[in-house]
């Protein structure tokens, strides 16, 4: 497989340091001098931080985590779905999704294409706009083999809070044996062009979501 430079395109948050909205912490041990530089890094984080995949073990005590999480799950075409314009606690609604009707493929990875990438790093991040059940209900019938969005989730809004206690919308994924991809960016340049998409974490026992470095390829 050959491309060039100007296919790839780069569909991850960089993490900095003490600056996620949940913990990223690197500490560097070793020894250095003026003449000597060697390190290594302790590093305290959440899972759940920047752009990151989510999958079963998050919800289920049983479901797989991120060391058995299917690698070819992992990788695949995706379809991006445009729903910009939408208000903090919008539904992205099935009206919204089955404008995609002919074009959404058996096994697609679907990513919904909200601007809110922009929030990202900001305190704006929350509240975002959110799937409907009957939007996600009809999206899983093409057995995706993840849903994400450029949004920093896509669960329903609770009353008090801003996810509904329970995640169905989480639970409804997995169950479909579909994985969560929340915090993407750069959607707008992979639009209507099918790339291939590669998401890159490592085999980690335990782990129920971790952040990923997510790279589409265009033209292949």
């Amino acid at each position: 497989m050959k491309f060039k430079k100007e296919q790839l395109i780069e569909l991850s948050h960089p993490l900095l340091a003490d600056q996620e909205c949940f913990p990223y912490h690197p500490y560097p041990t070793g020894y250095t001098s003026a003449s000597h530089w060697y390190i290594e890094t302790l590093l305290m984080m959440d899972s759940h931080i920047g752009t990151h995949i989510e999958i079963p073990y998050h919800r289920n005590e049983n479901g797989l985590d991120c060391k058995d999480w299917p690698l070819e799950k992992l990788i695949g075409e995706a379809t991006v779905i445009n729903v910009l314009g939408k208000k903090p606690n919008e539904p992205i609604t099935l009206a919204d999704v089955k404008k995609y009707e002919g074009i959404l493929q058996e096994e697609d990875m679907i990513f919904l294409y909200t601007g809110y990438d922009q929030y990202f790093h900001t305190p704006d991040w929350q509240p975002y706009p959110y799937i409907a059940e009957d939007a996600l209900a009809w999206l899983l019938s093409f057995h995706p083999k993840a849903l994400g969005t450029d949004a920093s989730g896509i669960e329903l809004p609770g009353i008090d809070t801003q996810e509904l206690p329970g995640e169905p919308n989480h639970v409804n994924c997995f169950k479909n044996g579909t994985a969560i991809i929340e915090s993407l960016t750069n959607l707008g340049a992979i639009e209507n062009c099918r790339p291939t998409v590669f998401v890159l974490i490592p085999m980690a026992e335990g782990m129920d979501a971790f952040p990923s470095r997510i790279v589409a390829i265009r033209g292949l």
